[in-house]
């Protein structure tokens, strides 16, 4: 078999628990690769060897989502060591590495399907920009000098409202527990199929986190608030490849024709799973 490590940065690269895990698998007749995950801001993608198995990201929720927003095209299959953090998506912690090791490599374990979200700017003058993926989220945020975004959310074509506020994010049901959950969005089962849209900071008691059906189309356009001031935000894909937007752009958001594959080793139920990571955060 042949395993590809992720580790956060290239300092990770000589970390103990990455030479402990490089040891184990080859120890167990296995082949190893140590890739370290690109800067968020470099732009640069993951080449996943062709004849990788699976893939083992070792840091926290963040270099599992990158890693597997670079590499889901492969479709190998992910599974996360968390590194001493809460961890809604890590798998294993890090004492547990060498028996989830030994439990890929016997087959004991569960293949999860996870959602993922497409989306893409269309410029005002009909530029469209490249699509990108996300397996958490799509963000649109204000830019430092736009104190408040005007966008108006449209469903399937069809009118949905208006908003004023910093921002809105389009989340899977896997990035439910990131910053959905921070804006105080529904937690749901990661292995549902739905968008959830939830605002940042809304100007209106009237917004509130609205669940899509996953075959929904969503557009949201960025309006002119003052003449004095150019409004412009920008939008990212699960933290990277930010993309600028300005007045008069729309932001396309459907799910993705791909899904990110997770192996699953614990056998605990969502529920008792969230309530075991939500009682370690209080």
């Amino acid at each position: 078999m042949h395993f590809v490590v992720i580790t956060k940065n290239e300092r990770a690269l000589d970390s103990d628990i990455v030479k402990s895990v490089s040891a184990h698998i080859q120890e167990s007749g296995s082949h190893v690769t140590l890739i370290p995950r690109p800067r968020d801001t470099s732009g640069e993608r993951i080449v996943v060897p062709e004849d990788a198995d699976y893939i083992i990201t070792i840091g926290g929720d963040g270099t599992l989502v990158r890693a597997a927003q670079m590499t889901f095209k492969s479709g190998v299959p992910l599974i996360g060591v968390n590194l001493g953090h809460l961890g809604f998506l890590c798998d294993v912690d890090e004492d547990e590495v060498n028996s989830a090791i030994d439990r890929i490599i016997s087959g004991e374990f569960e293949i999860e399907h996870r959602m993922m979200l497409s989306g893409y700017v269309l410029r005002e003058n009909g530029e469209k920009t490249r699509m990108e993926s996300a397996l958490n989220d799509i963000v649109i945020v204000a830019d430092d000098n736009t104190t408040v975004l005007e966008f108006t959310i449209y469903v399937n074509g069809k009118y949905l409202y208006s908003i004023h506020g910093d921002g809105m994010i389009f989340a899977t049901p896997t990035g439910s527990t990131a910053y959905n959950l921070a804006a105080f969005g529904p937690i749901v089962n990661p292995t549902t199929e739905l968008i959830l849209m939830t605002p940042i900071n809304a100007h209106s008691l009237g917004a509130r986190s609205i669940v899509l059906d996953p075959a929904d189309e969503v557009e949201l356009t960025i309006h002119a608030r003052r003449t004095t001031t150019k409004e412009s935000g920008h939008v990212t894909y699960d933290g990277t490849y930010p993309t600028e937007m300005g007045v008069g752009d729309k932001l396309i958001i459907k799910k993705s024709d791909a899904s990110t594959r997770m192996i699953r080793i614990d056998q605990t139920g969502f529920l008792e799973r969230m309530r075991r990571k939500l009682s370690q955060s209080m």
